[in-house]
């Protein structure tokens, strides 16, 4: 018998997967998916365990067939009107804003909150050069995260990943973690990033509230740039980029969006940039703008042992007049004003010393 939660994933073979391929996943019929579409809605169920009897022929197929479902119980359909497919919800600016700050938090959760503030729906980039923190300040977004919104989906999607990273994510993250590692095929990273997407999606046409945790965006470009199958334009850019291999990551990251008949998908997604490759740089200046949301991390700052490494007179979020209250609003001003003419590891050191003294950011404010 084999147990498994069948993501429904429209455009790819009819296998059960747990976020990529495995050599004994499930061959499962789209025929059989089909009939458990939930009522009037467009897609099937999403987070649907299905126990199935695992058959081949001569019990000797590379994906044996599961001829019937054993145990296959999807949701009751939720009441009201039909749900609509991800293309047709309608986008809105991100909001509310989705706190990180809880007691015993790490500084970095409380200047995000303040100076980058997260919304569902927000399409944000970490800009990060080699040893500049980018992991641990994901793993803080991610406790926050789980902390202060528990019915939030959330999802830490890492793109040829080193394995000892990989690991530490899957013990030290409360989040479903996809990954694949660096010893792994570009096809697997790249049917993993559409995968995880497109489950995503799935989601928030159930009306649900996703977090995606993407690291890294430059390592999924990487990917499609080297694939026959989305490289193929015979137009090369700077830097040995394929003109097209960045048409399906742009749809990808893309896809974060607050929507006004209900849910969100909110992408977090790292950028790797100084890492001596120029298709790296070419990559993030393709990128650079498509978000609502951008966090810059310094090399200067963290080479002084200060984290988070933020450069906060580069960082911050579009609109974030609907994220903070006036105070908030008023409170935050003033600080970029009085920082503004400071370096960066100043900046960061006066108000890392800030936090000290006030224990909590309503305290700051208020201050």
């Amino acid at each position: 018998m084999n147990e498994t939660n069948a993501p429904a994933v429209s455009d790819h073979p009819s296998l059960l997967r747990a976020g990529q391929p495995r050599e004994n996943d499930v061959n499962h019929r789209r025929s059989r998916r089909r009939r458990r579409r939930r009522g009037g809605g467009s897609r099937p169920a999403v987070d649907q365990v299905v126990t199935v009897e695992s058959v081949g022929p001569d019990g000797e197929a590379a994906h044996p067939e599961a001829p019937r479902d054993s145990n296959a119980a999807p949701s009751p359909p939720a009441p009201g009107p039909p749900r609509k497919r991800f293309e047709d919800l309608t986008p809105l600016d991100p909001q509310p804003r989705m706190t990180l700050e809880h007691p015993g938090c790490a500084p970095s959760c409380r200047l995000i909150d303040l100076f980058c503030p997260i919304g569902f729906g927000t399409r944000g980039l970490i800009v990060a050069p080699p040893k500049a923190g980018k992991t641990i300040l994901l793993q803080n977004i991610a406790s926050g995260i789980a902390r202060n919104h528990p019915n939030v989906e959330l999802i830490a999607l890492l793109i040829d990943e080193r394995p000892e990273e990989v690991t530490d994510f899957k013990r030290n993250v409360p989040a479903q973690v996809l990954a694949s590692s660096n010893d792994q095929d570009i096809e697997t990273h790249i049917n993993l990033a559409i995968t995880a997407i497109d489950r995503a999606k799935r989601l928030i046409e159930d009306g649900r509230d996703v977090v995606v945790l993407l690291d890294s965006l430059t390592r999924v470009g990487r990917a499609f740039n080297n694939s026959r199958r989305y490289a193929s334009s015979g137009r090369t850019m700077s830097g040995g980029l394929d003109s097209r291999a960045l048409e399906v990551p742009k749809q990808l990251f893309g896809s974060a969006r607050k929507a006004e008949e209900g849910g969100s998908l909110t992408i977090i997604a790292t950028c790797l940039v100084d890492t001596g490759s120029r298709a790296d740089q070419i990559i993030f200046e393709e990128f650079k703008g498509t978000g609502n949301m951008e966090l810059i991390l310094d090399r200067s700052i963290a080479e002084r042992r200060l984290f988070p490494a933020i450069n906060l007179a580069a960082s911050g979020t579009r609109k974030e007049h609907l994220l903070l209250n006036e105070q908030e609003l008023k409170t935050v001003t003033a600080l970029r004003r009085r920082l503004i003419n400071m370096p960066p590891h100043v900046q960061i050191e006066q108000l890392l010393n800030a936090l000290k003294r006030f224990p909590t950011n309503a305290d700051l404010v208020k201050g």
